[in-house]
């Protein structure tokens, strides 16, 4: 029996060190995984695209293995979007009620939503999302849905996402020539936002950091919203550079010692304890201490947490950081990294598998998958909140009218 197409989607996530693909199937409220794909990302760094070819041969490469598994045809997917171009604003904005008796409508929400977005952004700035914090009645604050309520005046607090226009359309550019629709571009840490964070996370407060390869995307939940989000231009590469400079190995050998041999905690590390390294250039081997490979990764990673712990003391938010800190990506399993967050952030801290998405029996229950198994996620439950791109940014997208893809965003987000 053939598969209803309507039923398939698909997340392609393009990082900076791999690109990953899955297609599964909706039956009723599960998702069910049909197949994953993973390749070695090209042609990116930190984010942006440097070869488009590249770029276009890693994603085919990763959505032919999907395919393969799944045996299906990828014709639409979400696709996520990362790199220091990456920024969260908070803004808001008031309107006058005017439904009959002082009764909220969606225009009044639409109005006041109008409001809070009529910022003067930079030509060279995209909105890819616009994500409700909450509404304010006349006096009355923390309301989460308004239609039908009385008063007369409505104010809304947004989380903006915005994007450099350029960034955006190559991502979506390289997809294209695929012969894959982009359904819509989410930003990374949202989605692994939503693989890995429970409702109560969500509500109590949680600061997600997701640790890839080129570059670390942060967001701030609180009281069922987002309330900061922030990429930090260091990642797990930067480690692996260090440590080929810092040894003057190779750096995919550099790569291996950091995952077979490194920890955050050198001290743990017996003081006489040798590894092998290559020599650049000349192959030839030389032993030098391991605690040495770990004093490196220690400073890089000290570098990261306290960026991070920078955030944590510095954003206000309408509620505590009661939930503490997720770590995720493949970034969150260095040995050590949790303790280490620990004692530097001074709350909680826990690895953020995608619990929302598979058991832990699959596959692709790692955090790496994070946010490729988000992007499935956010197509199920809050693909309405994908902001319409402008016509010139539409490269291949479905057409769907802007009034009707805001009405969409406005009925799904508060209904």
């Amino acid at each position: 029996m053939a598969k209803n197409k309507k039923q398939i989607i698909t997340g392609i996530d393009v990082g900076t060190t791999k690109i990953c693909s899955t297609v599964a199937q909706l039956e009723g409220s599960e998702i069910r995984i049909l197949g994953t794909g993973w390749a070695v990302s090209k042609g990116l760094k930190k984010g942006v695209v440097i070869s488009l070819s590249e770029t276009i041969q890693s994603v085919r490469d990763s959505l032919e293995e999907a395919e393969k598994e799944s045996q299906s045809i990828v014709e639409s997917a979400y696709v996520s979007v990362g790199g220091s171009h990456v920024e969260g604003i908070n803004c808001s904005g008031a309107a006058d009620v005017r439904g009959k008796n002082g009764e909220i409508s969606t225009e009044d929400i639409g109005r006041a939503v109008h409001s809070a977005r009529s910022l003067d952004l930079p030509e060279d700035r995209t909105v890819i999302h616009v994500l409700t914090q909450d509404f304010e009645v006349d006096e009355q604050n923390g309301v989460v849905n308004p239609l039908g309520m009385n008063g007369r005046q409505l104010s809304v607090n947004l989380h903006l996402i915005l994007n450099a226009s350029a960034a955006v359309r190559n991502i979506v550019n390289a997809i294209n020539k695929t012969g894959v629709l982009v359904d819509g571009v989410v930003m990374q840490q949202l989605a692994s936002a939503e693989a890995v964070l429970s409702s109560d996370e969500k509500e109590l407060g949680t600061v997600v950091v997701d640790i890839g390869g080129g570059t670390t995307d942060v967001a701030v939940y609180g009281q069922g919203s987002i309330w900061y989000s922030k990429v930090l231009p260091v990642g797990g590469n930067l480690v692996t550079k260090d440590i080929a400079i810092g040894l003057k190995a190779p750096l995919c050998e550099a790569e291996q010692l950091k995952r077979e041999a490194g920890s955050v905690f050198p001290e743990s590390v017996a003081a006489e304890e040798l590894i092998e390294v290559s020599e650049i250039g000349t192959g030839r081997q030389r032993t030098v201490l391991r605690r040495t490979l770990c004093q490196i990764i220690q400073a890089r990673c000290d570098e990261l947490l306290k960026a991070v712990a920078r955030i944590t003391g510095e954003i206000v938010v309408r509620t505590d950081l009661i939930s503490g800190v997720v770590l995720t990506g493949g970034g969150s399993l260095m040995d050590g990294i949790v303790d280490r967050a620990e004692q530097i952030l001074q709350i909680p801290v826990r690895v953020g598998y995608p619990v929302n998405v598979v058991p832990h029996s699959h596959p692709a229950f790692h955090p790496a998958y994070s946010t490729a198994l988000g992007l499935l996620k956010y197509a199920r439950d809050i693909h309405s909140q994908v902001v319409p791109m402008a016509p010139d940014m539409a490269l291949g997208m479905r057409s769907v009218g802007p009034s009707e893809r805001v009405k969409n965003w406005l009925m799904e987000k508060i209904g």
